[in-house]
């Protein structure tokens, strides 16, 4: 073992090159720097430096102004609507609490332990239906269709918690009560019922509702009947919702009241298993007072557009007017014959009329014209009156 140890350490002690030889030539040894040259170093490095921070520094103020640009670009400047944000919160919490409460309903219809008497019964029952095994068939069994869904109490305890259905449905027939329920979409009308609006308007609304059952093993176990149940909450949801709108606005945005409606309703009758997809208001009785101020208001409307027509025909008559005026003024021979148009109207409106027309008639007026004006101008107000008073004492 010795002699081994020995030999590969001889191999290893080969293998191990040897140290390179030194240089030759003069070395000379490093001399330790001076305080000066040190003090020279620092400085140069200080001053490299300095000028590669102050990069540094623009670089990050650069930086935080396009951040804060940013952000502020990013958030723009908005104004809330404190009672729309309550609305809608209060909108969501009244549907969580429906959801919740569906929950606990659907928690509370877990099935229950059997006792030591119905497995009795149950297994007595199972016994019979076996020993008479080819009759006893028809009895066990019942078709669901793909609209219907099924309901099945055993002894008074609902047996599962989802409904059972579409196909083939088997119970017990003397310890099993199956109730059939419809899941369509079912109508339900609303007689009107009185209503104040937020103008103190008494008013008469009747409603409709859309609605299907949606959990039914809730629906069935909590409701006695639906659509009484429904009815009520219908009338109870539509006074909520108008009395925060006057009886105009309900009037112009009749879409936008059934919405409230149908959220409301929703809201309240998921608790139960019930899905309410639409609710519309039907009909609005106008009391007689709104008659007769709607009916005044029409009225006064009709005037006052026949008042503008009026205004308007007559403008475009005085603007034809003048425009035939100033057609006319130019031309005498057009006035002449315009007068001959007038005589010949005058004659076929009324024959018996004798008109006793002098052969100077068609130059008169622009003679007569003529004097008028020279006449007015050369005498004065006074004498004017005079003659006006004889033309009427003779008349």
């Amino acid at each position: 073992m010795l002699l081994m140890k020995e030999s590969e350490m001889e191999r290893r002690t080969e293998k191990i090159s040897p140290p390179p030889p030194p240089k030759a030539g003069r070395t000379k040894r490093e001399t330790a720097p001076t305080a000066r040259e040190r003090k020279h170093k620092v400085g140069k490095e200080v001053k490299l430096q300095e000028p590669h921070k102050g990069k540094e520094r623009m670089k990050d103020k650069e930086a935080g102004e396009e951040h804060s640009n940013a952000d502020k670009k990013e958030v723009p400047s908005t104004v809330i609507n404190v009672d729309s944000v309550r609305q809608r919160t209060n909108r969501e919490s009244e549907e969580l609490l429906g959801l919740l409460e569906s929950e606990w309903h659907e928690e509370a219809l877990k099935p229950q332990s059997l006792g030591v008497c119905e497995l009795l019964l149950i297994i007595a029952a199972l016994a019979t239906i076996i020993f008479f095994f080819p009759i006893s068939v028809w009895f066990c069994v019942k078709i669901l269709r793909e609209h219907e869904r099924a309901v099945v109490f055993r002894l008074g305890h609902l047996l599962q918690r989802k409904p059972r259905g579409p196909g083939l449905l088997f119970y017990l027939p003397f310890l099993d009560i199956c109730h059939k329920v419809d899941i369509r979409l079912k109508m339900l009308k609303v007689p009107s019922h009185s209503v104040v609006t937020k103008d103190l308007v008494c008013t008469e609304a009747s409603a409709v509702c859309y609605y299907r059952i949606e959990n039914v093993s809730v629906c069935y176990s909590s409701l006695a009947g639906v659509p009484a149940v429904l009815q009520a909450l219908v009338q109870v949801s539509v006074r909520e919702v108008l009395a925060h709108h006057n009886f105009a606005s309900i009037l112009q945005n009749r879409s936008e009241v059934a919405h409230q409606i149908q959220v409301a309703l929703d809201s309240i009758a998921c608790r139960w298993g019930i899905k309410v997809e639409r609710a519309e208001l039907e009909d609005l009785c106008l009391p007689p007072e709104l008659q007769q101020n709607f009916a005044v208001e029409a009225e006064a409307k009709r005037r006052a557009q026949i008042k503008v027509i009026a205004a308007e025909g007559e403008r475009a008559a005085c603007e034809a007017l003048n425009a035939s005026i100033a057609s006319l003024s130019d031309s005498p021979l057009a006035i002449q014959l315009r007068l001959l148009q007038l005589l010949h109207t005058l004659r076929s409106d009324q024959p018996t009329v004798l008109l006793n027309i002098p052969s100077n008639f068609l130059n008169q007026p622009f003679q007569l014209a003529d004097t008028s004006s020279s006449s007015n101008q050369n005498q004065p107000t006074g004498d004017i009156s005079e003659e006006m008073a004889k033309d009427s004492s003779m008349m």
